[in-house]
């Protein structure tokens, strides 16, 4: 006789059966639930960088017109005696390179991004000119010198431009000779080779609003130097104009346009050597390295310069190795002997 299952037993079977169903293995059905929404593909947007504006190379100033920005360089021998006093030009040219030229100095005045129409009293070529402005290109005027200087001059790269291309130069009265000799940048220029370019950047330039500074970086408002026996040379910081004002022999060095007034003012200390063709003559040894002084915005930096070669531009860095930018502007550079008197206030 066969035992009936109570309610209780009927209910534990029914569960069984349920969990076996839901442990097998092959048959199995898989519960899933729904999958998350994935978000739409996104394409980033273009990220764009504006270039810097175009500036020039030897002042960093921005550029007015391309045409002037792609021209050669112009560069002539200014006198600086005190007969040839108030110079005419200087003040339009983009660097000055003073050297010591028995007793007195004498100007090499570079121009590229603006014209003089009366430059002078143009003078004479000295042996280390050449290696000077060789890197940037051009033309070099001036009158005369020794053989050996102009000799010098004609094997560089350079296009020569002297006293006896009377179209380009002239004699300028009630000036006396030899310090009425005269010429202009557009005279100069227009003796550039056919298809002449731009020069090289002559230094790093400071960007829009940043100050010039360094490491090491002093305040200094005053420079003093005697960069020859007869030449006294002093600059005052002017804040209000942003340029370091040139005294003269105790003078304010004025200039047939107005005061002599650079932004930038550039100790380069280098030996000078004695010209074997002419033992009058000495010469900025600016082949090699030595100490810089950087002067700009009321600060001074002092660094190494350095120049392999003749075809080099010279650069100039701190004390850490890094280009010492200056702020855009004209550049004076003083080639100064070791040794020479040089103080700072």
């Amino acid at each position: 006789m066969a035992r009936r299952r109570g309610p209780g037993a009927v209910l534990l079977l029914l569960v069984a059966a349920l969990t076996a169903a839901a442990c097998s293995g092959p048959g199995k059905t898989a519960v899933s639930t729904p999958a998350a929404a994935q978000p739409e593909p996104t394409t980033a947007a273009p990220t764009t960088t504006t270039p810097p504006a175009p500036t020039y190379p030897l002042t960093g100033r921005p550029v007015t017109d391309p045409a002037v920005a792609a021209r050669p360089t112009v560069t002539v021998k200014i006198d600086n005696s005190v007969e040839a006093r108030p110079q005419a030009g200087i003040g339009a040219a983009d660097v000055v390179y003073e050297e010591f030229t028995e007793g007195i100095t004498r100007f090499i005045v570079v121009f590229q991004s603006a014209d003089a129409d009366v430059l002078g009293p143009v003078r004479s070529v000295r042996p280390a000119d050449p290696a000077i402005i060789t890197p940037l290109g051009g033309v070099l005027g001036f009158s005369g010198g020794s053989p050996g200087a102009e000799a010098i001059a004609r094997a560089s790269a350079l296009t020569i431009v002297d006293e006896y291309d009377f179209d380009v130069m002239y004699r300028r009265p009630p000036r006396v000779a030899p310090h009425n000799l005269y010429t202009s940048t557009q005279g100069l220029r227009s003796r550039a080779p056919a298809g002449a370019g731009p020069p090289p950047r002559f230094a790093t330039f400071l960007p829009p609003g940043r100050a010039f500074g360094g490491p090491g970086a002093m305040p200094v408002t005053s420079l003093h130097v005697v960069p020859a026996p007869d030449v006294v040379a002093d600059y005052a910081w002017d804040a209000a104009s942003g340029t370091w004002l040139r005294a003269t022999d105790g003078l304010p060095h004025l200039l047939e346009e107005g005061r002599l007034a650079p932004t930038t003012v550039i100790l380069q200390f280098t030996t000078y050597s004695t010209f074997v063709d002419d033992e009058k003559v000495m010469y900025p040894d600016v082949i090699g390295a030595g100490d810089v002084w950087v002067l700009a915005g009321a600060t001074m930096v002092q660094g190494t310069w350095a120049k392999a070669s003749p075809g080099a531009v010279t650069t100039f860095t701190d004390r850490n190795g890094a280009p010492i930018a200056i702020p855009p502007g004209q550049t004076w550079v003083h080639l100064v002997s070791p040794g020479s008197t040089v103080t700072t206030g």
